[in-house]
């Protein structure tokens, strides 16, 4: 269970560094899909590349509305930059393998494209804009199905960032449960930065 809510985290951060808040869809739960690699390669055409994980791996990761329609291919202007695929290679080849290749290069393609489907469809992304705190919790719970706390920090010019989440679980470290829901240090709407991002070159 544990490594199925860091997966969740793993791909947020991946997704969601590359869009702005452009999206009105709304989502009622987000869904992931792991699929078994062995399976796979004998059920798909192409075949797949000589040595494949023996574990489950990322199929994909999703929003979902209740009762539909499907979300995918929302408007929006931006892509999956190479520098965050980059960024993020080693969990990448090692969680979201494209099982028809080893090849990290055409690999790229696998990652793009899931961008492209699912990935513009999140309502909250690490876009540099501001965010309400209660939006932030909500789009938290949304996405593991318990409170989270969220901590924020200063910079030394006094714009406050979100720094932090934290999860919750019971005694034996195995079931999340409920956080008490608290923003600390989030008096104002914090920043939500992606990767290079720097309050003094970009703009709002």
């Amino acid at each position: 269970m544990k490594n199925k809510f860091l997966l969740v985290f793993l791909i947020l951060g991946i997704l969601n560094c590359e869009a702005d808040d452009f999206n009105p869809n709304t989502y009622d739960y987000l869904e992931l899909a792991l699929k078994w690699p062995n399976s796979y390669c004998l059920t798909h055409e192409g075949g797949c590349r000589d040595i494949v994980p023996q574990y489950f791996t990322i199929g994909y990761f999703r929003p979902r509305k209740r009762g539909g329609p499907d979300l995918q291919y929302c408007p929006n202007p931006f892509t999956l930059r190479n520098s965050t695929i980059e960024a993020n290679k080693n969990d990448l080849l090692k969680f979201w393998p494209d099982l028809r290749t080893d090849n990290f290069i055409e690999s790229k393609s696998l990652w793009q494209d899931q961008w492209k489907k699912f990935g513009s469809c999140y309502s909250i992304v690490a876009s540099g804009n501001p965010y309400p705190t209660r939006r932030i919790l909500g789009a938290f719970r949304k996405a593991l199905g318990v409170n989270v706390d969220i901590v924020c920090e200063p910079d030394r010019s006094g714009d406050v960032y979100l720094a932090e989440v934290h999860q919750c679980v019971d005694p034996s470290g195995e079931t999340p449960v409920d956080c008490d829901n608290k923003a600390k240090g989030c008096d104002d709407d914090p920043i939500f930065p992606y990767m290079g991002f720097q309050q003094n070159k970009d703009p709002k």
